[in-house]
């Protein structure tokens, strides 16, 4: 094993240098949807890499590019791959508690809890671990990227040399998807050619302690349209059919008011927990009483199990009409809702999709697909228009393969011996099946970000001694895993 005293040091005396560096890559913005901002951003962090040693460029995949860089050791047994996405969620203002999203500030607590900026100058070099980072993307995806790239500089700083062929991938639309990552990685197979995957995505146990995941749900999103008259109406004036009720009446039946799935054969293909699984469950710490009064609300006796091991149907976002100052009587013409599903192992994205366009006509609704086909106007207030489909199917790969038990192992002499918490597989989405089921190799996500880092939300932000944490942790798996 490599003495890691020295680049402990190197370390704690660069904790200013890393984030400066980190603060340019998040002001940077990179929301999937604006793609020559992202094709910038995508540029920007090329260049970071070959500046750490790197062989890297920007890669076309058909929507936002990839980016690929490696480094490789003459004589190395093992080829590791690590994935993230440069990508972020939009930005809207609205809820932060800092000027902008893209301008990151420091605080040594949760903004939600009042505490207060701090200016970079009156934070201690020592001081910098206790305190949060917040900006768009600092959590969720930037500052795990970052962390890779501090760990090869470092490495080369303190003359300890990675142990194994290093490929690094980096992702330009996982917030919208990764639409195009699927075909980008069968024409690239040879390219990501490796030993073993490593995502760095998500946060951490809320124990903070090291964890480990087999695998992540997949997602199917899809955003469906209803429209009645050609435009709205003077609800006074006119009486027509509002699509607001008919869209409502069909998502009534599509789950109960708790949440539980009622479409058809929704869950026919999930599988229970193994005997190991469960196992692994019953060892998760989970404060239930602390959650709850986090969050305000109940929270089920198996509310595990149902993260990992069952899918779920959510109503992300619903429009029609207006409301508060933009309120008005109005039939409105036209009513949208846009909704996800989580999928467990075996199931299908596409299976998924078929199940809920047979529901929607088994509630007396035409299905029409896309948006070029024009909608005749025997049709208003009766079609379902699929505006948007996109998503990818789950990825799972089991804990006790010994290449998995060495990872394990490594991530805890990482952390000076602290036990990892191992997770069967994730609550949310990472685009793993393009690994481990196009490309056939044992996939983990470790998690770097810290839990509660509000990553889609406002007030996102990254515990720096995460940060540093990652960064150390990186470097370990580079040595170890050789």
């Amino acid at each position: 094993m490599t003495d890691w005293d020295s680049f402990d040091r190197l370390l704690a005396s660069r904790r200013r240098v890393i984030v400066e560096g980190l603060i340019p890559f998040l002001r940077l913005e990179s929301v999937s949807q604006e793609r020559e901002r992202v094709r910038a951003c995508g540029e920007w962090l090329a260049r970071a890499m070959q500046a750490r040693g790197l062989e890297a460029r920007v890669i076309e995949t058909g929507g936002n590019p990839a980016v690929f860089g490696e480094r490789r050791l003459p004589g190395a047994r093992r080829t590791l791959l690590l994935y993230g996405h440069y990508d972020t969620k939009p930005v809207p203002p609205d809820g932060w508690l800092q000027p902008s999203p893209l301008e990151p500030v420091f605080r040594r607590g949760l903004a939600e809890d009042g505490a207060p900026t701090v200016a970079p100058g009156a934070i201690a070099d020592e001081d910098l671990e206790h305190h949060r980072l917040y900006a768009r993307g600092a959590s969720d995806d930037k500052g795990p990227i970052w962390a890779h790239l501090l760990a090869l500089e470092l490495m080369d700083a303190s003359g300890i040399a990675p142990a194994v062929n290093v490929k690094l991938i980096f992702d330009g639309e996982e917030e919208i998807g990764s639409p195009c990552f699927g075909p980008f990685t069968e024409a690239h197979r040879d390219l990501l050619a490796a030993d073993l995957v490593l995502v760095t995505d998500g946060p951490k146990h809320d124990s903070g302690r090291p964890t480990v995941s087999g695998g992540a749900r997949g997602v199917l999103g899809l955003e469906l349209m209803l429209e009645a008259a050609r435009r709205d109406l003077h609800s006074g004036n006119f009486v027509a059919p509002n699509p607001a009720w008919a869209l409502n009446g069909l998502l009534a039946s599509m789950a109960a008011p708790d949440g539980t799935p009622l479409i058809e054969g929704f869950e026919a293909d999930v599988a229970p927990p193994s005997a190991a699984e469960r196992e692994m469950l019953a060892r998760i710490p989970v404060d239930r009483p602390a959650l709850e009064r986090e969050l305000g609300v109940r929270v089920p006796a198996d509310y595990l199990e149902r993260l990992m091991f069952h899918s779920t149907l959510n109503i992300r976002g619903l429009a029609s009409g207006f409301t508060g100052k933009q309120a008005n009587t109005i039939i409105p013409h036209r009513a949208t809702v846009s909704i996800d599903v989580r999928m467990v192992k075996h199931q299908r994205l596409e299976t998924m999709y078929r199940r809920l366009v047979e529901h929607i006509r088994a509630q007396g609704f035409e299905v029409i697909e896309g948006t070029e086909a024009p909608l005749p106007d025997a049709l208003r207030g009766r079609a379902i228009r699929v505006v948007e489909k996109r998503g990818y199917d789950p990825g799972k790969t089991a804990l006790d393969l010994p290449i998995c038990r060495e990872v394990i192992a490594a991530v805890e002499r990482a952390h000076h011996g602290e036990r990892a918490v191992l997770l069967p597989t994730l609550g949310g989405s990472v685009p793993l099946w393009a690994f481990t089921d196009l490309l056939g190799l044992p996939t983990l996500v470790l998690p770097y970000a810290n839990a509660g880092n509000r990553q889609h939300s406002p007030n996102e932000h990254l515990r720096l001694d995460h940060l540093f944490q990652g960064i150390r942790t990186t470097a370990a798996l580079l040595t170890d895993l050789g």
